[in-house]
């Protein structure tokens, strides 16, 4: 049975960033909208099953009364909540029932959340949140398409499909959280509205990826040394003005409609396995955007760089391998 899983935030794309920035609002409509051009992809593609993780918006409902006639969809049998802990049990749950796909919607946080239920269950996200290095901005239907092939088993596909890099946060010698693009000491004592866009409370940075194209705090560390999503290296940044040989000042998107100049005060890269120690106390541990983490005294608190990740889904590269080959005219 072809199975693939639906996880949808109802929260992404509408954080504090819309009032101290300029991040764009996703509606639960459009949310909606787009979940229904994702199942006539999945439909179209033969897939047997869908399961869906429930939400209190029931995002997914009019998609799921859309294709009732052609597919099994259906919630999991788990509580309706809107933490993130709902959407790492979502993800775990569906791997266990052999889902061969996972399709997001959201930013980087929630797609961090999803990671660490998935396994090695490839997953295809859908950019609907504020910071979206991790999720693409793709057209739900070519989406379902990508999603449904690559649970199909179709011969060919692992080629667009990527071992990501996490960032793994030890407490005390011990896995505590992870992340998928960025990691950054924050001075802010509390979580409070978790995201982070003001660069002065930022202290080190730890990146996965540093890609030019790319919004957020990475956006950083692509003006030192940009690194692409298959490099099997990182980046640290430590903030602020400095001495050193690769002190320097850069402009960077670091949100929406934010494009401020940023000290780095030294910077290096970050090879896998190496561990570095987080000193600042007290402070809290903002992981893909979002401050997670509260740093208290007597915490030894790490962050290493793993190379064992998620697997992602390229939706451009998977419909360039499903299109007919070249063939010569006669």
């Amino acid at each position: 049975m072809i199975t693939v899983g639906v996880i949808a935030n109802p929260a992404a794309g509408k954080d504090i960033r819309r009032l101290v920035a300029a991040g764009r609002v996703v509606s639960n409509q459009e949310k909606a909208n787009t979940l229904r051009r994702v199942f006539a992809g999945l439909v179209a593609t033969g897939v047997d099953r869908v399961l869906v993780m429930p939400d209190l918006s029931r995002l997914a409902a009019p998609a799921m009364e859309d294709v009732a006639s052609d597919i099994e969809a259906c919630y999991l049998d788990m509580p309706r909540v809107d933490h993130q802990d709902g959407s790492t049990l979502a993800a775990r749950m569906m791997a266990s029932e052999g889902a061969g796909c996972i399709v997001t919607l959201g930013g980087d946080g929630t797609n961090r959340v999803v990671a660490k239920g998935a396994g090695d269950v490839p997953i295809v996200p859908i950019s609907t949140g504020t910071n979206n290095v991790f999720p693409q901005m793709v057209e739900g239907t070519l989406a379902g398409i990508a999603a449904g092939s690559v649970a199909a088993g179709l011969d060919g596909l692992d080629a667009a499909i990527t071992r990501c890099k996490r960032l793994d946060v030890l407490v005390d010698d011990e896995p505590a959280d992870m992340a998928l693009i960025d990691a950054a000491v924050s001075s802010e004592m509390f979580v409070g509205a978790r995201a982070v866009w003001d660069m002065d409370t930022v202290g080190d940075v730890f990146l996965t990826r540093a890609e030019p194209a790319s919004i957020g705090i990475s956006a950083v560390g692509a003006q030192l040394r940009p690194v692409s999503i298959d490099e099997p290296i990182g980046l640290w940044l430590r903030l602020g003005r400095g001495d050193s040989p690769t002190a320097r000042s850069v402009k960077a998107p670091i949100g929406p409609g934010m494009v401020p100049e940023v000290s780095v005060a030294e910077w290096a890269v970050l090879r896998p396995g190496e561990r570095r120690l987080i000193d600042r106390r007290p402070g809290t541990l903002a992981l893909d955007g979002e401050r997670e983490v509260t740093l208290l005294p007597g915490m030894k608190v790490e962050v290493v760089l793993n190379l064992e990740g998620p697997r992602v889904v390229d939706v451009a590269h998977v419909l360039r391998l499903l299109a007919p080959k070249n063939t010569a005219v006669e």
